[in-house]
């Protein structure tokens, strides 16, 4: 079934979209962008955006309140995977700024809560460390790029982003820790808008 949105797509080419594992999909999408057709990655970019607009208002991820899955003490809950996931698709194609919402909500969800120095919820917060850094990069290239940014969203975008990093920096001070969000307190300090 075509989905409402897309455009036509040849049979023989939804046949397959259909059946094709996410495997895959992937090495298809990554061999076709591979092949330096002129304005293929802008376009896939561009319908990329699109979607993303189009999922509820961005497609806004469950609410996030801890980092932990019931699952186990050092197993990331669900939530805080697909906020990570979430904004790596908006700043992968150019989103930078929308990323920067579920990257503070990662953050704010570490308040409150004590994690192992080393293990599957240490691993996952040092990767939202990079991701905001990544975030932050693509916010610059955003707006460098000519596009149409609303500067006051983003600045509060920002400033969420930056009281969420230093409540978590002082709540993990407090019990002891070690901070995981270094490298993105560091960017965040150093970004102008």
């Amino acid at each position: 079934m075509i989905q409402q949105g897309i455009g036509h797509v040849n049979m023989m080419a939804d046949v397959v979209l259909v059946n094709a594992s996410p495997e895959d999909l992937r090495a298809i999408l990554r061999n076709m962008l591979s092949s330096k057709t002129p304005g293929l990655v802008a376009a896939f970019l561009a319908s990329t955006r699109t979607r993303l607009h189009h999922r509820s208002g961005g497609g806004a991820v469950a609410e996030l309140k801890q980092p932990f899955s019931e699952a186990g003490p050092d197993a990331p809950a669900p939530q805080l995977l697909a906020s990570l996931a979430r904004a790596r698709m908006l700043y992968g194609s150019g989103l930078g700024f929308a990323s920067l919402q579920p990257l503070a909500a990662v953050v704010r969800s570490t308040i409150g809560h004590r994690w192992l120095p080393e293990g599957q919820i240490a691993y996952a917060l040092v990767m939202a460390d990079a991701d905001i850094a990544q975030g932050l990069q693509s916010c610059k290239e955003e707006m460098q790029g000519g596009a149409a940014v609303d500067y006051a969203a983003g600045s509060a975008a920002l400033k969420e982003l930056a009281a969420a990093l230093e409540a978590s920096r002082r709540d993990v001070d407090e019990w002891g820790g070690e901070f995981p969000f270094e490298r993105a307190m560091f960017s965040v300090l150093d970004f102008k808008l």
